[in-house]
């Protein structure tokens, strides 16, 4: 093809400019502060970062899940065995109830319990929160070099493959926890998510997957 008359056609690409260089060295540590990718930067710090802080994030929504699930066991077993004695009958003397009603409210407490089994999950959930304080425990006594750190990798995600589907508010408050035991105040703000009042209170019992939250800032 030819080029332009009276023109040069430069074919060299130029060189980057020490701004470019600026910003790209900006976002690398950007992304070394929180939750990077190995492959980004290959830097074996990152790699210890992103370890500790999954694991932190793990434990932690384990943690709520097993909380939550055992107290509604507790609270429908609760409520049966209140249900089956002679207390409602004087109760019912003082209020009005209606004997079928407190037979259907005591057989579907049965039902969610053999269900749903609360107990159950908040068992697996506390198995798992073990494991993984396990994998950190192990962090922490190693050398923490390239090698053992791919193989505690290894054994996060041969928990992860025993893990049920996650709630998506509880695994946003989890990242959130984790967010604030690693960081500072003034830079945890920056990368924590924003979880409405409703979204709390309903975190245990619609998983919501794929809901996509905002940052505070």
């Amino acid at each position: 093809m030819a080029g332009v008359k009276g023109r040069k056609t430069n074919t060299t690409p130029s060189a980057p400019s020490r701004s470019d260089a600026k910003q790209r060295t900006g976002r690398a540590e950007e992304r070394h502060e929180l939750r990077t990718s190995a492959a980004a930067t290959g830097s074996i710090e990152v790699d210890r970062h992103n370890l500790q802080f999954s694991l932190r994030e793990q434990i932690a929504y384990h943690s709520m899940r097993e909380q939550a699930l055992a107290r509604l066991s507790r609270f429908l077993t609760g409520l049966q065995v209140f249900l089956g004695t002679s207390a409602i009958a004087s109760i019912s003397d003082l209020i009005p109830l209606d004997p079928a009603h407190v037979v259907i409210v005591s057989a579907l407490a049965g039902v969610i319990q053999l269900v749903v089994d609360p107990s159950g999950g908040a068992r697996d959930h506390r198995a798992l929160r073990v494991r993984y304080h396990n994998v950190l425990a192990d962090y922490e006594e190693s050398t923490k070099d390239a090698t053992e750190l791919r193989a505690l990798k290894g054994k996060m995600q041969r928990v992860f493959a025993d893990a049920p589907p996650a709630y998506r508010v509880v695994q946003a408050i989890a990242y959130n926890t984790a967010v604030n035991s690693t960081y500072p105040e003034e830079t945890a703000v920056a990368y924590r998510y924003r979880i409405g009042f409703w979204r709390r209170i309903s975190a245990n019992w619609f998983p919501m997957r794929g809901y996509r939250f905002t940052k505070e800032q």
